[in-house]
């Protein structure tokens, strides 16, 4: 483990390594995730920061194929039909707005790219910030599903799903549950290449 020199910098450590080299991945192979491995990620994600120490995450997996490939051809009709919905018949479209229209009308188009098992995350209604406490618990799996060897890709398109009677009975999941997450894992295909970022856009730095 390393930690901050002497003059502050702080040296490259293996956190920093997983951080850096976590990538989104959306091309998986058909190796199963073993079940020990699922549930050590679930734990580290409840290991997150939540509000007040409620621990509220509840959690849904799927690995059926199909019910998975079901489930995507839903999500995206019922996100299509939103934006539908919300949009003013004459508006213009904007053009990336068009591609992602597009891109969810293919049929041939997996909204969870055909990885081998999706989670997903409801909250108790005693969660006092479930969206955050979520977001914190989603990023903590990630990071030990990557230190494993194992993929990951958050699939916003998704929480459609929240508003699928079908979906929610077949997930056994209470009235008062709310969806606030959902990504799928797997064993990545390929070796993703390291990204780039910008440096921190420090708006004050108060001493």
């Amino acid at each position: 483990m390393s930690y901050p020199s002497d003059n502050g910098a702080v040296e490259m450590n293996e956190v920093l390594k997983n951080i850096y080299s976590r990538r989104s991945v959306r091309s998986f192979s058909d190796k199963k995730v073993p079940e020990e491995a699922i549930r050590e990620i679930l734990k580290a994600g409840t290991y997150a920061p939540n509000g007040m120490n409620v621990q509220a995450l509840r959690f849904v997996i799927f690995e059926n194929k199909g019910r998975i490939d079901h489930y995507s051809a839903v999500a995206k009709e019922l996100f299509l039909a939103g934006m539908a919905k919300g949009r003013p018949k004459d508006a213009p479209v904007p053009e990336n707005v068009q591609g992602m229209i597009r891109t969810l009308s293919n049929p041939e188009f997996n909204l969870f790219y055909h990885a081998p098992m999706v989670v997903f995350v409801f909250t108790h209604p005693s969660a006092l910030t479930p969206v955050e406490d979520a977001s914190l618990a989603v990023e903590n799996m990630f990071l030990y599903a990557r230190s494993i060897g194992i993929g990951s890709c958050w699939i916003g398109f998704a929480n459609s799903l929240a508003h699928s009677s079908e979906f929610l009975k077949e997930c056994q999941v209470p009235a008062d549950h709310r969806l606030v997450a959902q990504f799928v894992l797997g064993y990545p295909k390929t070796e993703h290449s390291e990204g780039k970022r910008s440096d921190p856009q420090i708006l004050s730095w108060i001493k």
